[in-house]
């Protein structure tokens, strides 16, 4: 895939001129204040107007992006030469705003007209961004978006977590708290401690403990062999 021309270009004209030029024209200056909700901790949903976005599609100025249809990474690294903060055009499929994300888009465009679409593809990208997209937060604003944006990310893991570590329960000869294994404990918190060396283990240890614990906890609390679902 290819950068592709701004969605609403051909649908409005000024002068005999598309209203939104290609997207693949050279880049041009545009306002830092406006380029500034697309270098966020987490990508805007940008879609039609009263369908719940974060921005409207008439306040996206034309030439300001570059555009890109879908959720390819390669389209998405080649649109970074034009300068400009690159938006996914996912249409009317939200579920992909999590692979655009990834893919490393600034910005999810939706044709949907639904705010549960903005919604979808709103939290997807919440989930992922922290993940893939480094912040350095200039303001005590920016830091607590960053922080949030993190949280939001943290919540999804910790759930899958503890679904996990439920299901193990299931499975182990000895479940519940009989079944708890030290040397596996200790072997998860030196495999964290080794992805974060600014850590003592000791706080490592406190956070693998909470974790199991309330693995444990869901395992009592449900009785069902349904494997845990991922969600993004």
């Amino acid at each position: 895939m290819t950068a592709t021309p701004h969605p609403g270009a051909g649908a409005a004209t000024r002068n005999g001129v598309p209203a939104h030029p290609s997207a693949a024209t050279p880049a041009r200056p545009f306002a830092a204040s406006f380029a500034a909700p697309f270098g966020g901790p987490v990508p805007p949903v940008v879609a039609p107007t009263g369908a719940g976005g974060d921005l409207d599609h008439d306040a996206v100025p034309a030439g300001s992006v570059t555009f890109v249809d879908g959720a390819d990474p390669g389209a998405i690294a080649g649109a970074r030469r034009h300068g400009r903060p690159v938006v996914a055009n996912l249409g009317e499929r939200p579920e992909l705003a999590a692979a655009a994300v990834a893919a490393g888009a600034d910005g999810l465009w939706l044709e949907a007209s639904g705010a549960a679409a903005a919604g979808q593809a709103r939290e997807a990208a919440a989930r992922i961004a922290p993940l893939v997209r480094s912040a350095v937060p200039g303001t005590l604003a920016d830091c607590r978006a960053a922080i949030d944006a993190v949280d939001a990310a943290l919540a999804t893991l910790l759930e899958h977590r503890v679904a996990l570590a439920g299901r193990v329960q299931r499975l182990k000869p000895v479940g519940g708290r009989a079944g708890r294994d030290p040397q596996r404990e200790a072997a998860i918190v030196a495999a964290m401690a080794e992805r974060a060396p600014s850590l003592p283990p000791e706080s490592l240890a406190r956070v693998v403990t909470a974790i199991i614990e309330a693995g444990l906890d869901a395992a009592e609390r449900d009785e069902s062999d349904e494997p845990p679902v991922w969600r993004l």
